[in-house]
This record gives structure tokens, sequence and C-alpha cells, in this order.
């Protein structure tokens, strides 16, 4: 009973922040500026003084879309092998081989991994700017001190990926370089296991750097749960929530089920009438407001719900949403003028 009342409060608690009109604005714009960066850039959105003084730290990137029960049980004996005393949750502001993923948008991905690194002492957040490896070690190292030990956290189909020529102009020379950086921790997935992981590195291009590489043993029941399992279940007419708890930990679940990012809307619906569709303009919109009108604003929930509405004030929010730029003083002027409803 105490667990259930943890994960309900969990629960809340990240549905919260997701609703958070002040807090996702910070976050889209943070996002906003890494992604504009043509430079290489990394930014702590959570636990950035916790890897101050790190001397083992795991590097564990996705797009975490959404976080499933699978990927907490990959980091956790992680920092059993590793014996890790900080663990980077790594968003890149561009997925290698996920860039046409849509749902959830980048923003309620922060704000799900934001709320579940809050209750973690040992855990930060990281956002990034590029979807390589090698380049994502070199930006971390840029954060944790010049001695820390660094462990890349990967699933099979990752090393898989690593090891693969076509992401490079010179494989040898990257792969010489990412494992100056790191060495590679790899889960199993599916089917693949040490056995797998002992075959690709006894291929002759790739036992150099088997020194480099350690396979984690993670519990078999967690090799097949997956984010796109999770987005599928999240998209039926009314989810099966129970199943989706089965996979998703608290923050995972608000982010599937609260902000309904996986509901696709009904056939015949505009997307200027689709909740997620809606949400996504708000997302974007919160981001060019001060600070000041953004606390002033209500849950995001309920914003969305207002602009669904088939009333004047719902036309009125959808007009805000459309303009350029978007006046914070018309917005507060819709918002508090209660002979609109």
């Amino acid at each position: 009973m105490v667990g259930e009342i943890t994960q309900q409060n969990r629960y809340r608690t990240a549905a919260a922040l997701l609703d958070h009109c002040a807090a996702l604005a910070h976050l889209a714009r943070a996002a906003a500026r890494v992604e504009a960066s043509a430079a290489p850039c990394a930014v702590a959105l959570a636990g950035g003084r916790r890897l101050h003084a790190a001397k083992r730290v795991g590097l564990f990137a996705g797009s975490f879309n959404p976080l499933t029960r699978a990927h907490v049980a990959v980091a956790n004996a992680a920092r059993r092998s590793a014996g890790l005393d900080a663990l980077v949750w790594v968003c890149a502001a561009v997925s290698v081989d996920k860039e046409r993923v849509e749902r959830a948008a980048l923003v309620d991905r922060l704000a799900q991994m934001r709320a579940f690194v809050a209750g973690r002492r040992h855990d930060a957040l990281v956002l990034l700017n590029r979807g390589l490896y090698v380049d994502e070690a070199r930006l971390l190292r840029t954060l944790i001190p010049l001695s820390a030990q660094l462990h890349i956290v990967v699933g099979f189909d990752k090393i898989v990926q690593i090891f693969d020529p076509r992401y490079y102009d010179d494989r040898d020379a990257a792969l010489r370089e990412l494992f100056s950086l790191a060495d590679i921790l790899v889960s199993p997935r599916g089917s693949d296991g040490a056995d797998a992981l002992a075959e690709l590195l006894a291929q002759p291009e790739n036992r150099p750097f088997a020194p480099h590489v350690r396979y984690l043993d993670v519990p078999p029941a967690f090799s097949t749960d997956s984010s796109t399992e999770a987005r599928a279940i999240a998209a039926q007419t009314p989810p099966d929530t129970a199943a989706l708890e089965r996979l998703l930990p608290p923050a995972g679940a608000a982010l599937a089920l609260h902000t309904r990012a996986y509901l696709l809307a009904r056939p015949g619906h505009l997307a200027e009438t689709d909740f997620y569709s809606i949400r996504e303009c708000w997302l974007a919109a919160l981001a060019t407001q001060p600070e000041r009108v953004t606390r002033m604003l209500p849950p995001l929930t309920s914003l969305v719900s207002q602009t669904q509405d088939k009333g004047a004030r719902g036309r009125r929010l959808r007009a805000w949403l459309k303009a350029t730029p978007h006046d914070a003083g018309a917005l507060l002027a819709v918002l508090g003028d209660q002979a609109s409803d």
C-alpha cells in the first residue's frame, strides 16, 4: 500500500510539472537555444551541481519517448556494474535515426525527465545538440571533472550502431576518440544478449575496441519492453492504464496519460481541435512569453481545454496562438475576460 501511494504521489508530481507553464516555458527556451546553436552545446537542466565532484559517471542518452521501467532497470544495472556515483540522462535536440519520431514534444519529454530526476539525488539531466555518442561524450566531459571515468550506457541495438561505419567518415578514428573518452556498457535487447555481444566484438574490425565494452546484466523481464510498445498502448481509446503502468514509471505514465501525447486525433478532426496539437502550439508560444506572464497562467491542461472550447474564449485563444508575435497583454486580456465564456 505504501509503495502504491508513493507511485501515485510521483505521478501527481510529474503531472503537476507537465502542467506548470512557467517551468515548461523555461525548458522550451533552453531547448530553443540549444537547437539554434551551430556550435556543440550542452546544458544541465537538473542536477548539474552533482556532476562537479563525480568520479564515475554514466551517460545514458535517449529520446525517452516515453521513459520506461526498462530504461530505469538498465540505469540501475549500470550503477551496480560500474560503481557509478552519477548517472546523466541525456536528451539530444536531434537523435540519430529518430529525427522523424513525433509526439511527445521535446519539451514534454524534458519535463518528464526533470520530474524523474528530481527524486534521485545521484542523477542529472542534460540537453545537448549532438546525436553521435563520440560528440555526446566530448560534450559531457565539459561538465564533469577531467579525472572522472565516463561510461556510456546503451542497448544492444546501439552498440551495433556505434560500430556501423555508415555513421562516420572515418570509423576507426572516431571510435579511437570515443573510447579515449569513455567505455561502453551494453544492455540486452530482445534475444540479443551476452553471446551476441561477444560475437560482435569478435569481428576483426571490432576486436581492438573490445576491452572498452562490457555487458550489463539486466533482468530478462525488461529485455523486450520498449517505448514503442508504450506509445502504441497509449494511442488506444481508451488507453490500457494497467498495461502502461506495468511498462512505465510514474513520470513516463504522466507523459503518456496526462498530456495525451500519443492519443491520436480522431479521423476528420482538424489539428487545431486536437488536444495534443494545441498543446504543442502552447509549448511553442510559452517560450516567447516573459516569465512574469507564464507564472500567471493557469495549468497548461486547462489552457488547452479552454482553447478547444467552441465558444468565444476558445476562438480568441486559437486566434492568439496563430498570431505572430504572441502578445502577452492580449493573452492576459482573453484569460481575464470572464464575459468571453
